[in-house]
């Protein structure tokens, strides 16, 4: 499955755009939340393919001004480096990456300084040099340098991020899940691979899409229910000067603790605890813990939270 800490995040984004929206249209945001949720499949498609279209760049259009006018060794090295790299062939060959690839709609041909950039950059790097200084050229190799690619350098380049922001709006939200995905994707394989086939990012799409659209519909139907019960604890407070975010957030979180009856109550809590602190003010979290610790308090001695598994309400 997709980490459910993403899938809140989405289904909260959801929410927020919902709240902004005058018109209030369930249907629009439910399709917006199925969009933002199926992305992260796409922004994952796109990087995977990176190196493949940053081997026809360097085999094909690398500007001949970057290089010396003679060639030395070194640079003869670093582009063979790409160009006979035997993983990088085991994704070029993979039927079920090229049919993604055209479903997605994505390439990176209309991207070609970004990919100027990060090659310059990453035949650069440590990584690539001690590859190149090392007597061993074989698969396992070659193999460890594109993890390195994927582990330790794209996720510190800015040129990529700013790509990735301009086509995909919730990236900085994704990309963590992103490359771990692709980590898992690049670890596991071997020589021998005849033909990749792609696991999806989520061991179980329909349960997570489940969960998103479930928590959704509860938060939006029982909107009025849930302010109620937040406001009955917030009487102090001037409803205007709460965030909207963390309304939203504590909502989300009681929708939970009364419709989920498998998901554990600290669980229910200290998730949109450690949400609000990316999202909402400095000082939320605190507020956050203090409104619904009552609540959960007051909802379990009444036995309204059901929860249906052993360990569940602790």
């Amino acid at each position: 499955m997709l980490n459910r800490r993403l899938l809140r995040i989405k289904v909260f984004q959801a929410l927020y755009g919902y709240q902004q929206d005058e018109a209030r249209d369930k249907k629009s945001v439910l399709s917006f939340l199925e969009k933002s949720v199926k992305h992260v499949e796409d922004e994952y498609i796109f990087l995977l393919s990176l190196p493949i279209d940053l081997r026809y760049y360097v085999e094909n259009e690398q500007n001949p001004e970057e290089i010396l006018y003679v060639p030395t060794k070194k640079d003869i090295e670093t582009g063979k480096t790409f160009i006979y790299n035997r993983l990088i062939n085991i994704l070029d060959r993979s039927d079920d990456l090229t049919r993604k690839i055209k479903s997605c709609g994505l390439n990176w041909h209309n991207h070609k300084e970004e990919m100027r950039i990060l090659f310059n950059g990453f035949k650069t790097s440590s990584y690539f040099q001690k590859y190149l200084a090392g007597e061993k050229k074989d698969f396992e190799a070659q193999k460890t340098l594109m993890m390195h690619f994927y582990k330790d350098y794209l996720p510190k380049q800015e040129e990529l991020h700013s790509l990735m922001e301009e086509i995909f709006i919730h990236w900085n939200d994704d990309k963590k899940a992103v490359f771990n995905s692709l980590i898992k994707t690049i670890e596991p394989l071997n020589e021998s691979e005849d033909e990749l086939s792609l696991k999806p990012l989520s061991d179980d799409y329909d349960e997570d899409w489940a969960f998103c659209k479930t928590l959704l519909n509860n938060c939006m139907s029982n909107e009025n229910e849930l302010t109620e019960l937040i406001s009955d604890k917030t009487k102090k407070w001037d409803s205007e000067r709460i965030a909207d975010i963390d309304m939203i957030l504590m909502r989300m979180s009681l929708s939970e603790l009364l419709y989920f009856p498998n998901i554990p109550i600290k669980v229910s809590i200290n998730e949109y605890l450690d949400i609000s602190k990316i999202y909402s003010t400095p000082k939320s979290s605190v507020f956050l813990n203090g409104i619904l610790d009552k609540l959960m308090n007051e909802m379990k001695a009444s036995g309204r939270i059901k929860k249906a598994g052993r360990g569940l309400v602790e």
